[in-house]
């Protein structure tokens, strides 16, 4: 995936880094357009006397499917700065109602939050909060803290759940203890149960901002919360799990408790607290639904962009790390302390449990890579999904400037700069907008759209930058991408061929990719070029399928746009004379060449040869393949009379 700065679409250029890097994110900007290119439904499935069924397969494919369900995933929502009359307590209420009307209206069952619930919820006693013309008084941070709770209200009144997880900026004892006080949900399930207090809370701001009023009664999402428990009594309703459906849920509270002391009873530290909660995070994966999923959601990041600091201490290093001699700053100069292996030990109880998904905030910024072990055991990978800012605050990459690097523009990663670049593989990156996630649950696949919104941030520092106020926020499908437990992954860099990826379906359907390149040139603010992490994944063969219905992903590589490297795929099948096929957006079965971004249709009787243009496509019934040159990701399937 090709990196975005949010403030338009075109396609980034790969040699800039002589230039300032203000104007090189100019440079750097968006390539398709907010608008993602459009499928284009040509054909149809009939149900008319003379034509074969075959039928809407809404009900078997992807977000269509009656087994499906979706939760969605927000980030930091803190408001900086000046309250402009929509923004109380220093949360971010403007975008959190913007986003809750998002979620509405996706369906979603549960909407997740990766800390930073508002930016001084960790306040001791009054802070007084900016406005025009003066300040007004915030008696403490739990005030902050109850008016995120408040806002969370339009949720509740639709019958959706919220799972919220603490960050750096709600990490005080007294926080956590308001926290699990209006958030009970983290310990039993229970939503639209806020206390008094917070739907009471002061609201400066509620004549242009009113506070919602609850509606319903309460409702329980989610199970075995008392089953799966929490590392230790004082991280309960911090660190917890449950169960939905097919899936295990599991928050990683890496802040202070009430009585400020580790899981096992020692003094509590920042570096130390996950990796003492280690066996429980290992006990609780390895404990998912029996072919199930399991997502971990915490709000540092394994290693990140911007910030420094992760999961389990300073820095992403194996070791502690002591900063170089020409470290520019104070701050920089230190010994950054991390637990020695505990982050191989993490990735590793992911890999071998198979979740695959790892969510965090912190950075503001949407990035997607993977993130591997370093070490000399068996090598494990996650894929890393650190949330798309939605505060008033957006980070431009990155911190480890103070370490010398003169030319910003030219930054080490922190990958390059503490790994050795061993750690990270970059899939993805859209800077200064506001987003959100809807993740798909589907048997044994799993797909995740990301939405976002570009905002006119204000330069503020090297690697700040605000708005003062939410401007129009029109959301737009940037990217999707997923994976399945009964698929494969490829990871494939620029210059790959695609033909690597194969697999086969639970029916014997032989699945290949005959020719194609990846050809996205594009590099990050570090000069590291982008992956394609392309994924299979399988449905059942249905009636009028002559084959398993294949899932794939991964293969564009521009941010608002379904369009790929143009690549031949193959499918094996079972009878008749198939064609490959895709479903339109009714669910009915088409000629996949029908939905090729450009292309002429061409059919012809044979095997592919190379050479063969876009849009062509065949049967060879020597081999029982069906074939077609496409260019852009889904579902595909051997279908008869189209």
């Amino acid at each position: 995936m090709s990196e975005n700065n949010g403030k338009n679409d075109e396609r980034e250029e790969s040699g800039v880094k002589g230039i300032d890097r203000r104007e090189f994110m100019k440079r750097t900007a968006v390539g398709m357009g907010a608008v993602a290119a459009t499928m284009v439904a040509g054909g149809c499935g009939s149900n008319s006397s003379d034509s074969p069924v075959v039928g809407p397969v809404a009900a078997l494919v992807g977000q269509n499917s009656t087994t499906a369900w979706k939760f969605g995933v927000m980030a930091d929502t803190q408001w900086l700065d000046s309250d402009d009359g929509k923004n109380p307590n220093t949360a971010a209420t403007d975008i959190i109602n913007k986003l809750n009307d998002q979620f509405i209206a996706q369906g979603v069952k549960f909407v997740v939050q990766v800390g930073d619930l508002a930016d001084k919820a960790n306040s001791a006693g009054v802070y007084n909060v900016p406005v025009s013309g003066g300040t007004y008084p915030m008696a403490n941070g739990q005030v902050a803290e109850d008016t995120r709770a408040l806002f969370t209200q339009p949720l509740y009144n639709a019958g959706i759940g919220f799972f919220p997880v603490r960050g750096n900026h709600d990490d005080t004892a007294a926080t956590a203890a308001e926290f699990t006080a209006i958030f009970p949900q983290t310990t039993n399930g229970k939503q639209n149960a806020s206390p008094a207090k917070v739907l009471s809370v002061n609201n400066p701001d509620a004549a242009n901002q009113p506070s919602p009023t609850a509606s319903g009664s309460s409702f329980t999402i989610g199970s075995n919360f008392s089953a799966i428990g929490s590392p230790s009594a004082n991280l309960a309703g911090l660190s917890y799990g449950f169960d939905y459906n097919n899936a295990r849920f599991v928050f990683i509270d890496q802040f202070k408790p009430l009585d400020g002391l580790d899981p096992d009873g020692a003094t509590y530290s920042l570096v130390t607290t996950v990796a003492k909660q280690q066996t429980w995070i290992s006990n609780t994966l390895s404990g998912k639904p029996t072919g199930g999923h399991a997502f971990v959601f915490s709000h540092k990041g394994l290693i990140t962009q911007q910030h420094i600091d992760t999961l389990f201490g300073d820095c992403p290093a194996d070791a502690d790390f002591a900063a170089p001699a020409n470290a520019t700053t104070a701050t920089a100069a230190k010994t950054y302390k991390v637990s020695s292996g505990a982050l191989n030990t993490f990735i590793r109880s992911m890999f071998t449990n198979k979740a695959r998904l790892y969510f965090c905030g912190h950075d503001h910024i949407h990035n997607r890579s993977i993130v591997k072990t370093t070490d000399a055991g068996a090598a494990a990978q996650v894929t890393h999904v650190l949330c798309s800012s939605n505060s008033s605050k957006f980070y431009t990459p990155n911190e480890n400037d103070a370490f010398g690097n003169s030319n910003v523009t030219a930054a080490t990663s922190n990958d390059a700069f503490f790994c050795g670049g061993k750690r990270q593989v970059q899939l993805s990156q859209e800077l200064y907008t506001v987003g959100y996630y809807i993740v798909t649950v589907d048997g044994a696949n799993v797909t995740v759209d990301y939405y976002s919104a570009p905002v006119n941030a204000k330069f503020d520092t090297p690697t700040e930058n605000k708005i003062a106020t939410t401007p129009k926020l029109n959301f737009t499908k940037r990217e999707t991408f997923g994976y399945s437990q009964v698929g494969k992954q490829f990871l494939l860099g620029n210059g790959d061929t695609y033909t690597t990826v194969q697999d086969t379906g639970p029916s014997g359907t032989v699945a290949k990719i005959l020719s194609g390149t990846n050809t996205n040139p594009v590099v990050d603010l570090s000069g590291r070029n982008y992956y394609n992490d392309v994924n299979t994944g399988w449905l059942a063969a249905v009636r009028n399928t002559a084959s398993d219905i294949l899932t794939l992903w991964g293969m564009n590589s521009i941010l608002g746009s379904d369009q790929t490297d143009v690549y031949t795929l193959s499918l094996s099948y079972s009878s008749g004379s198939p064609v490959l096929a895709t479903p339109d957006g009714n669910g009915n079965w088409i000629n996949a060449v029908d939905q090729n971004l450009g292309g002429a249709k061409k059919l012809v009787t044979g095997p592919w040869k190379a050479g063969y243009a876009l849009g062509t496509y065949g049967i060879d019934t020597a081999t029982k393949t069906v074939w077609a040159v496409l260019n852009y990701n889904g579902y595909f399937a051997a279908v008869a009379g189209i």
